[in-house]
Formats: structure tokens, C-alpha cells, sequence
């Protein structure tokens, strides 16, 4: 979901405008590709030992299709429970669901970043601590952000490390149909969540509340958490899959894709005020993975 603030368009869509948030969402793909490099070995070690961390119809192209649309239905029917509170006006139980949500795998898969890093880079002394302080310090944080107040820039730094993580966690332990075919039903659901269904529901009720937590800042524009993980997603996928025989190429021109993918969806706000920012994005940058793959 891409969103600009309620002034007039023609006045926010600009060269400058469109430069900062490709910068701002160029960094968070670096720093999804750094995840990636960082905790590769491990994923790819428990990979091999247990298999995808998704993979309830198998791993063929067609069973990868029906995961997606898996995903889909949960976070359609997530989205519906949180218009439903909204509009009943249970505000302190939205914000328990979206932290809750968001908080576990934001925990979960930063002690694991943490760990790596620290084994990697520091003292053993300095290890555990560092691995369980790191992601209860990111946790408390986003409940401040949630409960407490919304500071939209320590909002978008958090939720993009976070966004960056869950991108890069999918790109390393889904197999690679499923981490292709995932951006493709999500992207169709954009489409549909945006201009038709839950989603369109849910900003309308309330916009201050329901992109708190599920937003960042790009510069004039607001992306939701959903883009800035299949925007990390496809790049870090490009990573892992291709590094060792093609080096850091196709996460490049996946990067590039996606970019020039999301300038122009949000060019194309100068039209309307409200549009799903993964269909074209998407689309350019599986193209560039599919390329690699035949």
C-alpha cells in the first residue's frame, strides 16, 4: 500500500520527493541483503536439515501457488478482524493484535540476527546478552510506538529492520517457487485489498491509528510494512540463489527492478491518493529472478 498525506498531489509528487523515498527504500534493501549475507550458513544449514519453513502443499510450482494463496487468506482474514475492532471501536484490542503480531516475529527473528552477529563479531562473553537484549530492546520500542506515541521517525526505523528481517527470513527458508510465487498473490491481493476490500476499509475508519505499526515513511510517502517486505523479499532471494555463481548481479538488477517499479507507482499517485505498491514492482523484479532461473 502506498499512500500520500492528504495535500494537494501535484504539489508532493515531485523529482526531489521521488529520489528521497527510492533512497530511503534503497537503504532498506541493503540492509536486508546484509541480513542475508550475515545469517545465510545458518538458514541454509536448517534448511537442509528440516526443510522450507513453509511448505504445507509441497515445493512443485503448483503447490507453491496454492501456499501463496494460503498466506493470502490469512492475511485477508487478519484484515478483516482488524476493521472489525476499528469500527467497533476497540482501539486497545487493534493495537494488541498489531503488536502482538508484528512483535513476535520481530523478536524471534532479531535474536537470531543478533546471535549470528555477536558469534560472529564479538567477545563469547557478550553473546547471549547481546543476542536477548538486541530484540527486547526492538520489542519495547515498537510497544512504545504502538501504545504510547507514534514518533513516525523511530516508527520507520523499526518497523524497517523489521520489515527488512521478515523479507530477508522468507527470501532464505521458503523454497524458491514459494518465495516467487508469494509477491505475485500478494500483489494481486494489493489490487484488490487497496481500491476494493478490507484494506480500503481499514485506513478509511481510522488512518491514525490503523497505519500505526503496519507503516513506514518514504520521505512524502507512506509505505505499508507488506511492501517493504516483498520489497527485501525478491532482492535477498536474488541473494541466496544466485551469489555463488552469478555474485551480487541479479540482487542488483532486482533492486533496480523494484525500484524503478515503485517510482512509478508512486508517480502515479499524482492521479489518486491511494495505490497498491506492489503490482508493478513486483512484477519487474520477478521478471529479473525468472530471468536467472530459465
Amino acid at each position: 500500500m502506498s499512500e500520500q498525506p492528504p495535500a494537494p498531489a501535484s504539489k508532493r509528487v515531485t523529482p526531489r520527493n521521488l529520489v528521497v523515498a527510492a533512497a530511503i527504500v534503497l537503504a532498506i534493501q541493503a540492509l536486508a541483503l546484509g541480513i542475508t549475507n550475515l545469517n545465510l550458513p545458518l538458514y541454509q544449514t536448517i534448511v537442509d536439515t528440516t526443510g522450507p519453513s513453509y511448505a504445507p502443499a509441497g515445493t512443485s510450482p503448483v503447490g507453491s501457488a496454492f501456499n501463496a494463496i494460503l498466506l493470502v487468506a490469512f492475511a485477508f482474514v487478519l484484515t478483516v478482524m482488524l476493521v472489525w475492532l476499528l469500527k467497533r471501536r476497540m482501539v486497545l484490542s487493534f493495537k494488541v493484535l498489531i503488536f502482538g503480531s508484528v512483535a513476535f516475529s520481530a523478536y524471534i527473528l532479531t535474536m537470531v540476527t543478533a546471535d549470528v552477529f555477536a558469534v560472529d563479531y564479538l567477545p563469547p562473553a557478550l553473546e547471549l546478552p547481546f543476542a536477548f537484549g538486541v530484540p527486547a530492546v526492538l520489542v519495547a520500542v515498537l510497544a512504545y510506538i504502538i501504545f504510547v506515541k507514534n514518533n513516525i521517525l523511530l516508527g520507520t526505523v523499526v518497523l524497517a529492520f523489521v520489515g527488512a528481517e521478515v523479507g530477508s527470513f522468507f527470501a532464505e527458508t521458503l523454497s524458491p517457487w514459494t518465495a516467487l510465487a508469494l509477491p505475485i498473490a500478494f500483489a494481486v491481493y494489493d489490487v484488490y485489498a487497496v481500491f476494493k476490500g478490507p484494506l480500503k476499509s481499514l485506513i478509511g475508519t481510522n488512518p491514525n491509528i490503523a497505519l500505526v505499526g503496519m507503516s513506514i515513511k518514504a520521505g512524502e510517502f507512506t509505505l505499508g510494512l507488506g511492501d517493504v517486505v516483498f520489497y527485501t523479499l525478491l532482492p535477498s532471494l536474488a541473494f541466496s540463489q544466485f551469489y555463488a555463481k552469478f555474485g551480487i548481479l541479479p540482487a542488483l538488477l532486482t533492486i533496480l527492478a523494484i525500484e524503478v517499479g515503485m517510482v512509478i507507482t508512486l508517480f502515479l499517485l499524482s492521479k489518486r491518493r491511494l495505490l497498491p505498491g506492489l503490482p508493478i514492482p513486483m512484477l519487474l523484479g520477478v521478471l529479473v529472478i525468472v530471468r536467472y532461473l530459465v
